[in-house]
């Protein structure tokens, strides 16, 4: 009777090693597995993105033979280009700008062959957005 007592005890004793084991095993899976998921964010306190951004778009601007006044950054959203023409510009970032920078170029010069000038072009929406 007391081999069987005996056994019983060291098989729970076993199983529940077993258990513990197992969970410690799981939680630290689990944890280097959060951890390597995870990307660092490496900031680097002498170049800010805002100015890599807006010199991006001077130098598409200055290929695409564009002249501009200044290029300001609202929100983390969009930009606004303020043309020599006295137009205003907005370019979102959610969209590829070079696109945007094109369809700009293309509308300019249409707007040129027909002689209007705009007051405002929106990139936000689906389709550009222009105001006479």
């Amino acid at each position: 009777m007391k081999k069987k007592r005996l056994r019983r005890r060291n098989s729970k004793r076993n199983y529940l090693a077993l258990l513990i084991l197992l969970a410690i095993l799981s939680i630290i899976l689990i944890a280097v597995s959060l951890s390597l998921s995870k990307k660092q964010v490496i900031l680097n306190p002498v170049a800010s993105p805002r100015n890599v951004d807006s010199e991006k778009i001077e130098n598409m601007l200055l290929n695409k033979n564009i002249s501009y006044l200044s290029i300001n950054k609202n929100n983390q959203l969009y930009y606004v280009i303020s043309l020599k023409d006295n137009g205003e510009v907005i370019v979102s970032t959610q969209k590829n700008i070079s696109d945007q920078l094109g369809s700009l170029q293309l509308i300019l010069n249409r707007l040129t062959i027909e002689g209007k000038r705009f007051k405002s072009l929106d990139f936000r929406y689906d389709k550009p957005v222009i105001s006479y």
